[in-house]
């Protein structure tokens, strides 16, 4: 992952202070950045159609359009102070996932920051959260934040070594790009980690002539000298490593805590159709346990 330049900030409501938009000037601290401004608005009480007339309907929608606009210009007059190209978007969405989705669509941005949604936390995979939809869908780079500032907490890396095929590794190397960018930022210190299965030892039973104590020690250590060689292939240096036993979704949380992580970069596949609608995916179940931020970098898969 580059330095973005083009980074699409979600504006939610009216708010003294936007944590979004705060981690976006971080960034233009760096280079120069393009900054746009989306909020996501719609007012139910326009579909009264036995009480509002069409006309009536659309007028209001208009002076709602106009005071959404006159705020966030407010914004973005203050970013232009301080040289920060910046431009406004409101659109009229009745769910705001279709509203950042269009947005995006439309700039193709660099990256997306979003507060994290107080229902976040969400584990019924059919109330379908706004930021588990958007872990599934938004096409670009989302990074989720929930304080206003950044400290200089450890900040996690979650690989895939046994990647192979050229679209996984391209994603690990953007997951350790990341990493040292946000280190950057935030002046914290990176760790990354690997989860790797456990044999079952139970199975001693049946095959008494294999060591599956031994070939769990063995695939610690492949993982391990893998996470190396990747670490020093995208110069990270004085990385704390993780390699843990266990599911992904299991490992991941429990290291943040562990280290008391204030961001974890991850990858995840989007999906369409069926597949999207009821098969969650490592990321989403990692969001449900965390209590840190996140930046999701989507690798796209057509199946």
């Amino acid at each position: 992952m580059k330095t973005p330049q083009k980074i699409l900030v979600v504006i939610s409501g009216k708010r003294k202070q936007h944590e979004a938009l705060l981690r976006a000037l971080k960034f233009a601290e760096l280079n120069e950045v393009h900054i746009h401004l989306l909020n996501v608005i719609y007012e139910p009480i326009l579909e009264l159609t036995d009480i509002l007339s069409s006309d009536h309907r659309k007028e209001m929608k208009k002076e709602y359009l106009a005071d959404r606009y006159l705020y966030m210009n407010s914004i973005a007059e203050d970013l232009e102070k301080k040289n920060i190209k910046c431009t406004t978007h409101v659109e009229w969405c009745r769910e705001v996932y279709e509203g950042i989705e269009d947005a995006v669509d439309k700039i193709q941005p660099d990256l997306v920051i979003k507060r994290i949604s107080a229902d976040a936390m969400s584990i019924n995979p059919f109330a379908l959260p706004l930021d588990r939809h958007l872990l599934r869908y938004c096409k670009a780079p989302l990074l989720l934040v929930k304080h206003q500032t950044w400290t200089n907490s450890p900040i996690l890396a979650a690989v895939d070594v046994l990647a192979k095929d050229d679209n996984h590794v391209a994603l690990n190397k953007d997951i350790l790009e990341a990493a040292r960018l946000f280190a950057k930022l935030g002046g914290s210190e990176i760790h990354t980690v690997s989860a790797y299965l456990v044999h079952n030892m139970s199975a001693s039973i049946d095959f008494p002539t294999i060591n599956f104590e031994k070939l769990s020690a063995n695939s610690a250590q492949f993982h391990s000298e893998k996470l190396d060689g990747m670490e020093k292939e995208h110069e990270i240096s004085m990385a704390k490593k993780h390699v843990v036993a266990g599911l992904p979704e299991k490992v991941i949380p429990n290291v943040v805590k562990q280290i008391d992580a204030q961001l974890v970069i991850l990858g995840t596949v989007a999906r369409k159709g069926i597949s999207a609608a009821f098969l969650g995916n490592t990321a989403e179940s990692i969001l449900a346990e965390l209590n840190c931020e996140v930046l999701a970098l989507n690798l796209a898969n057509e199946k």
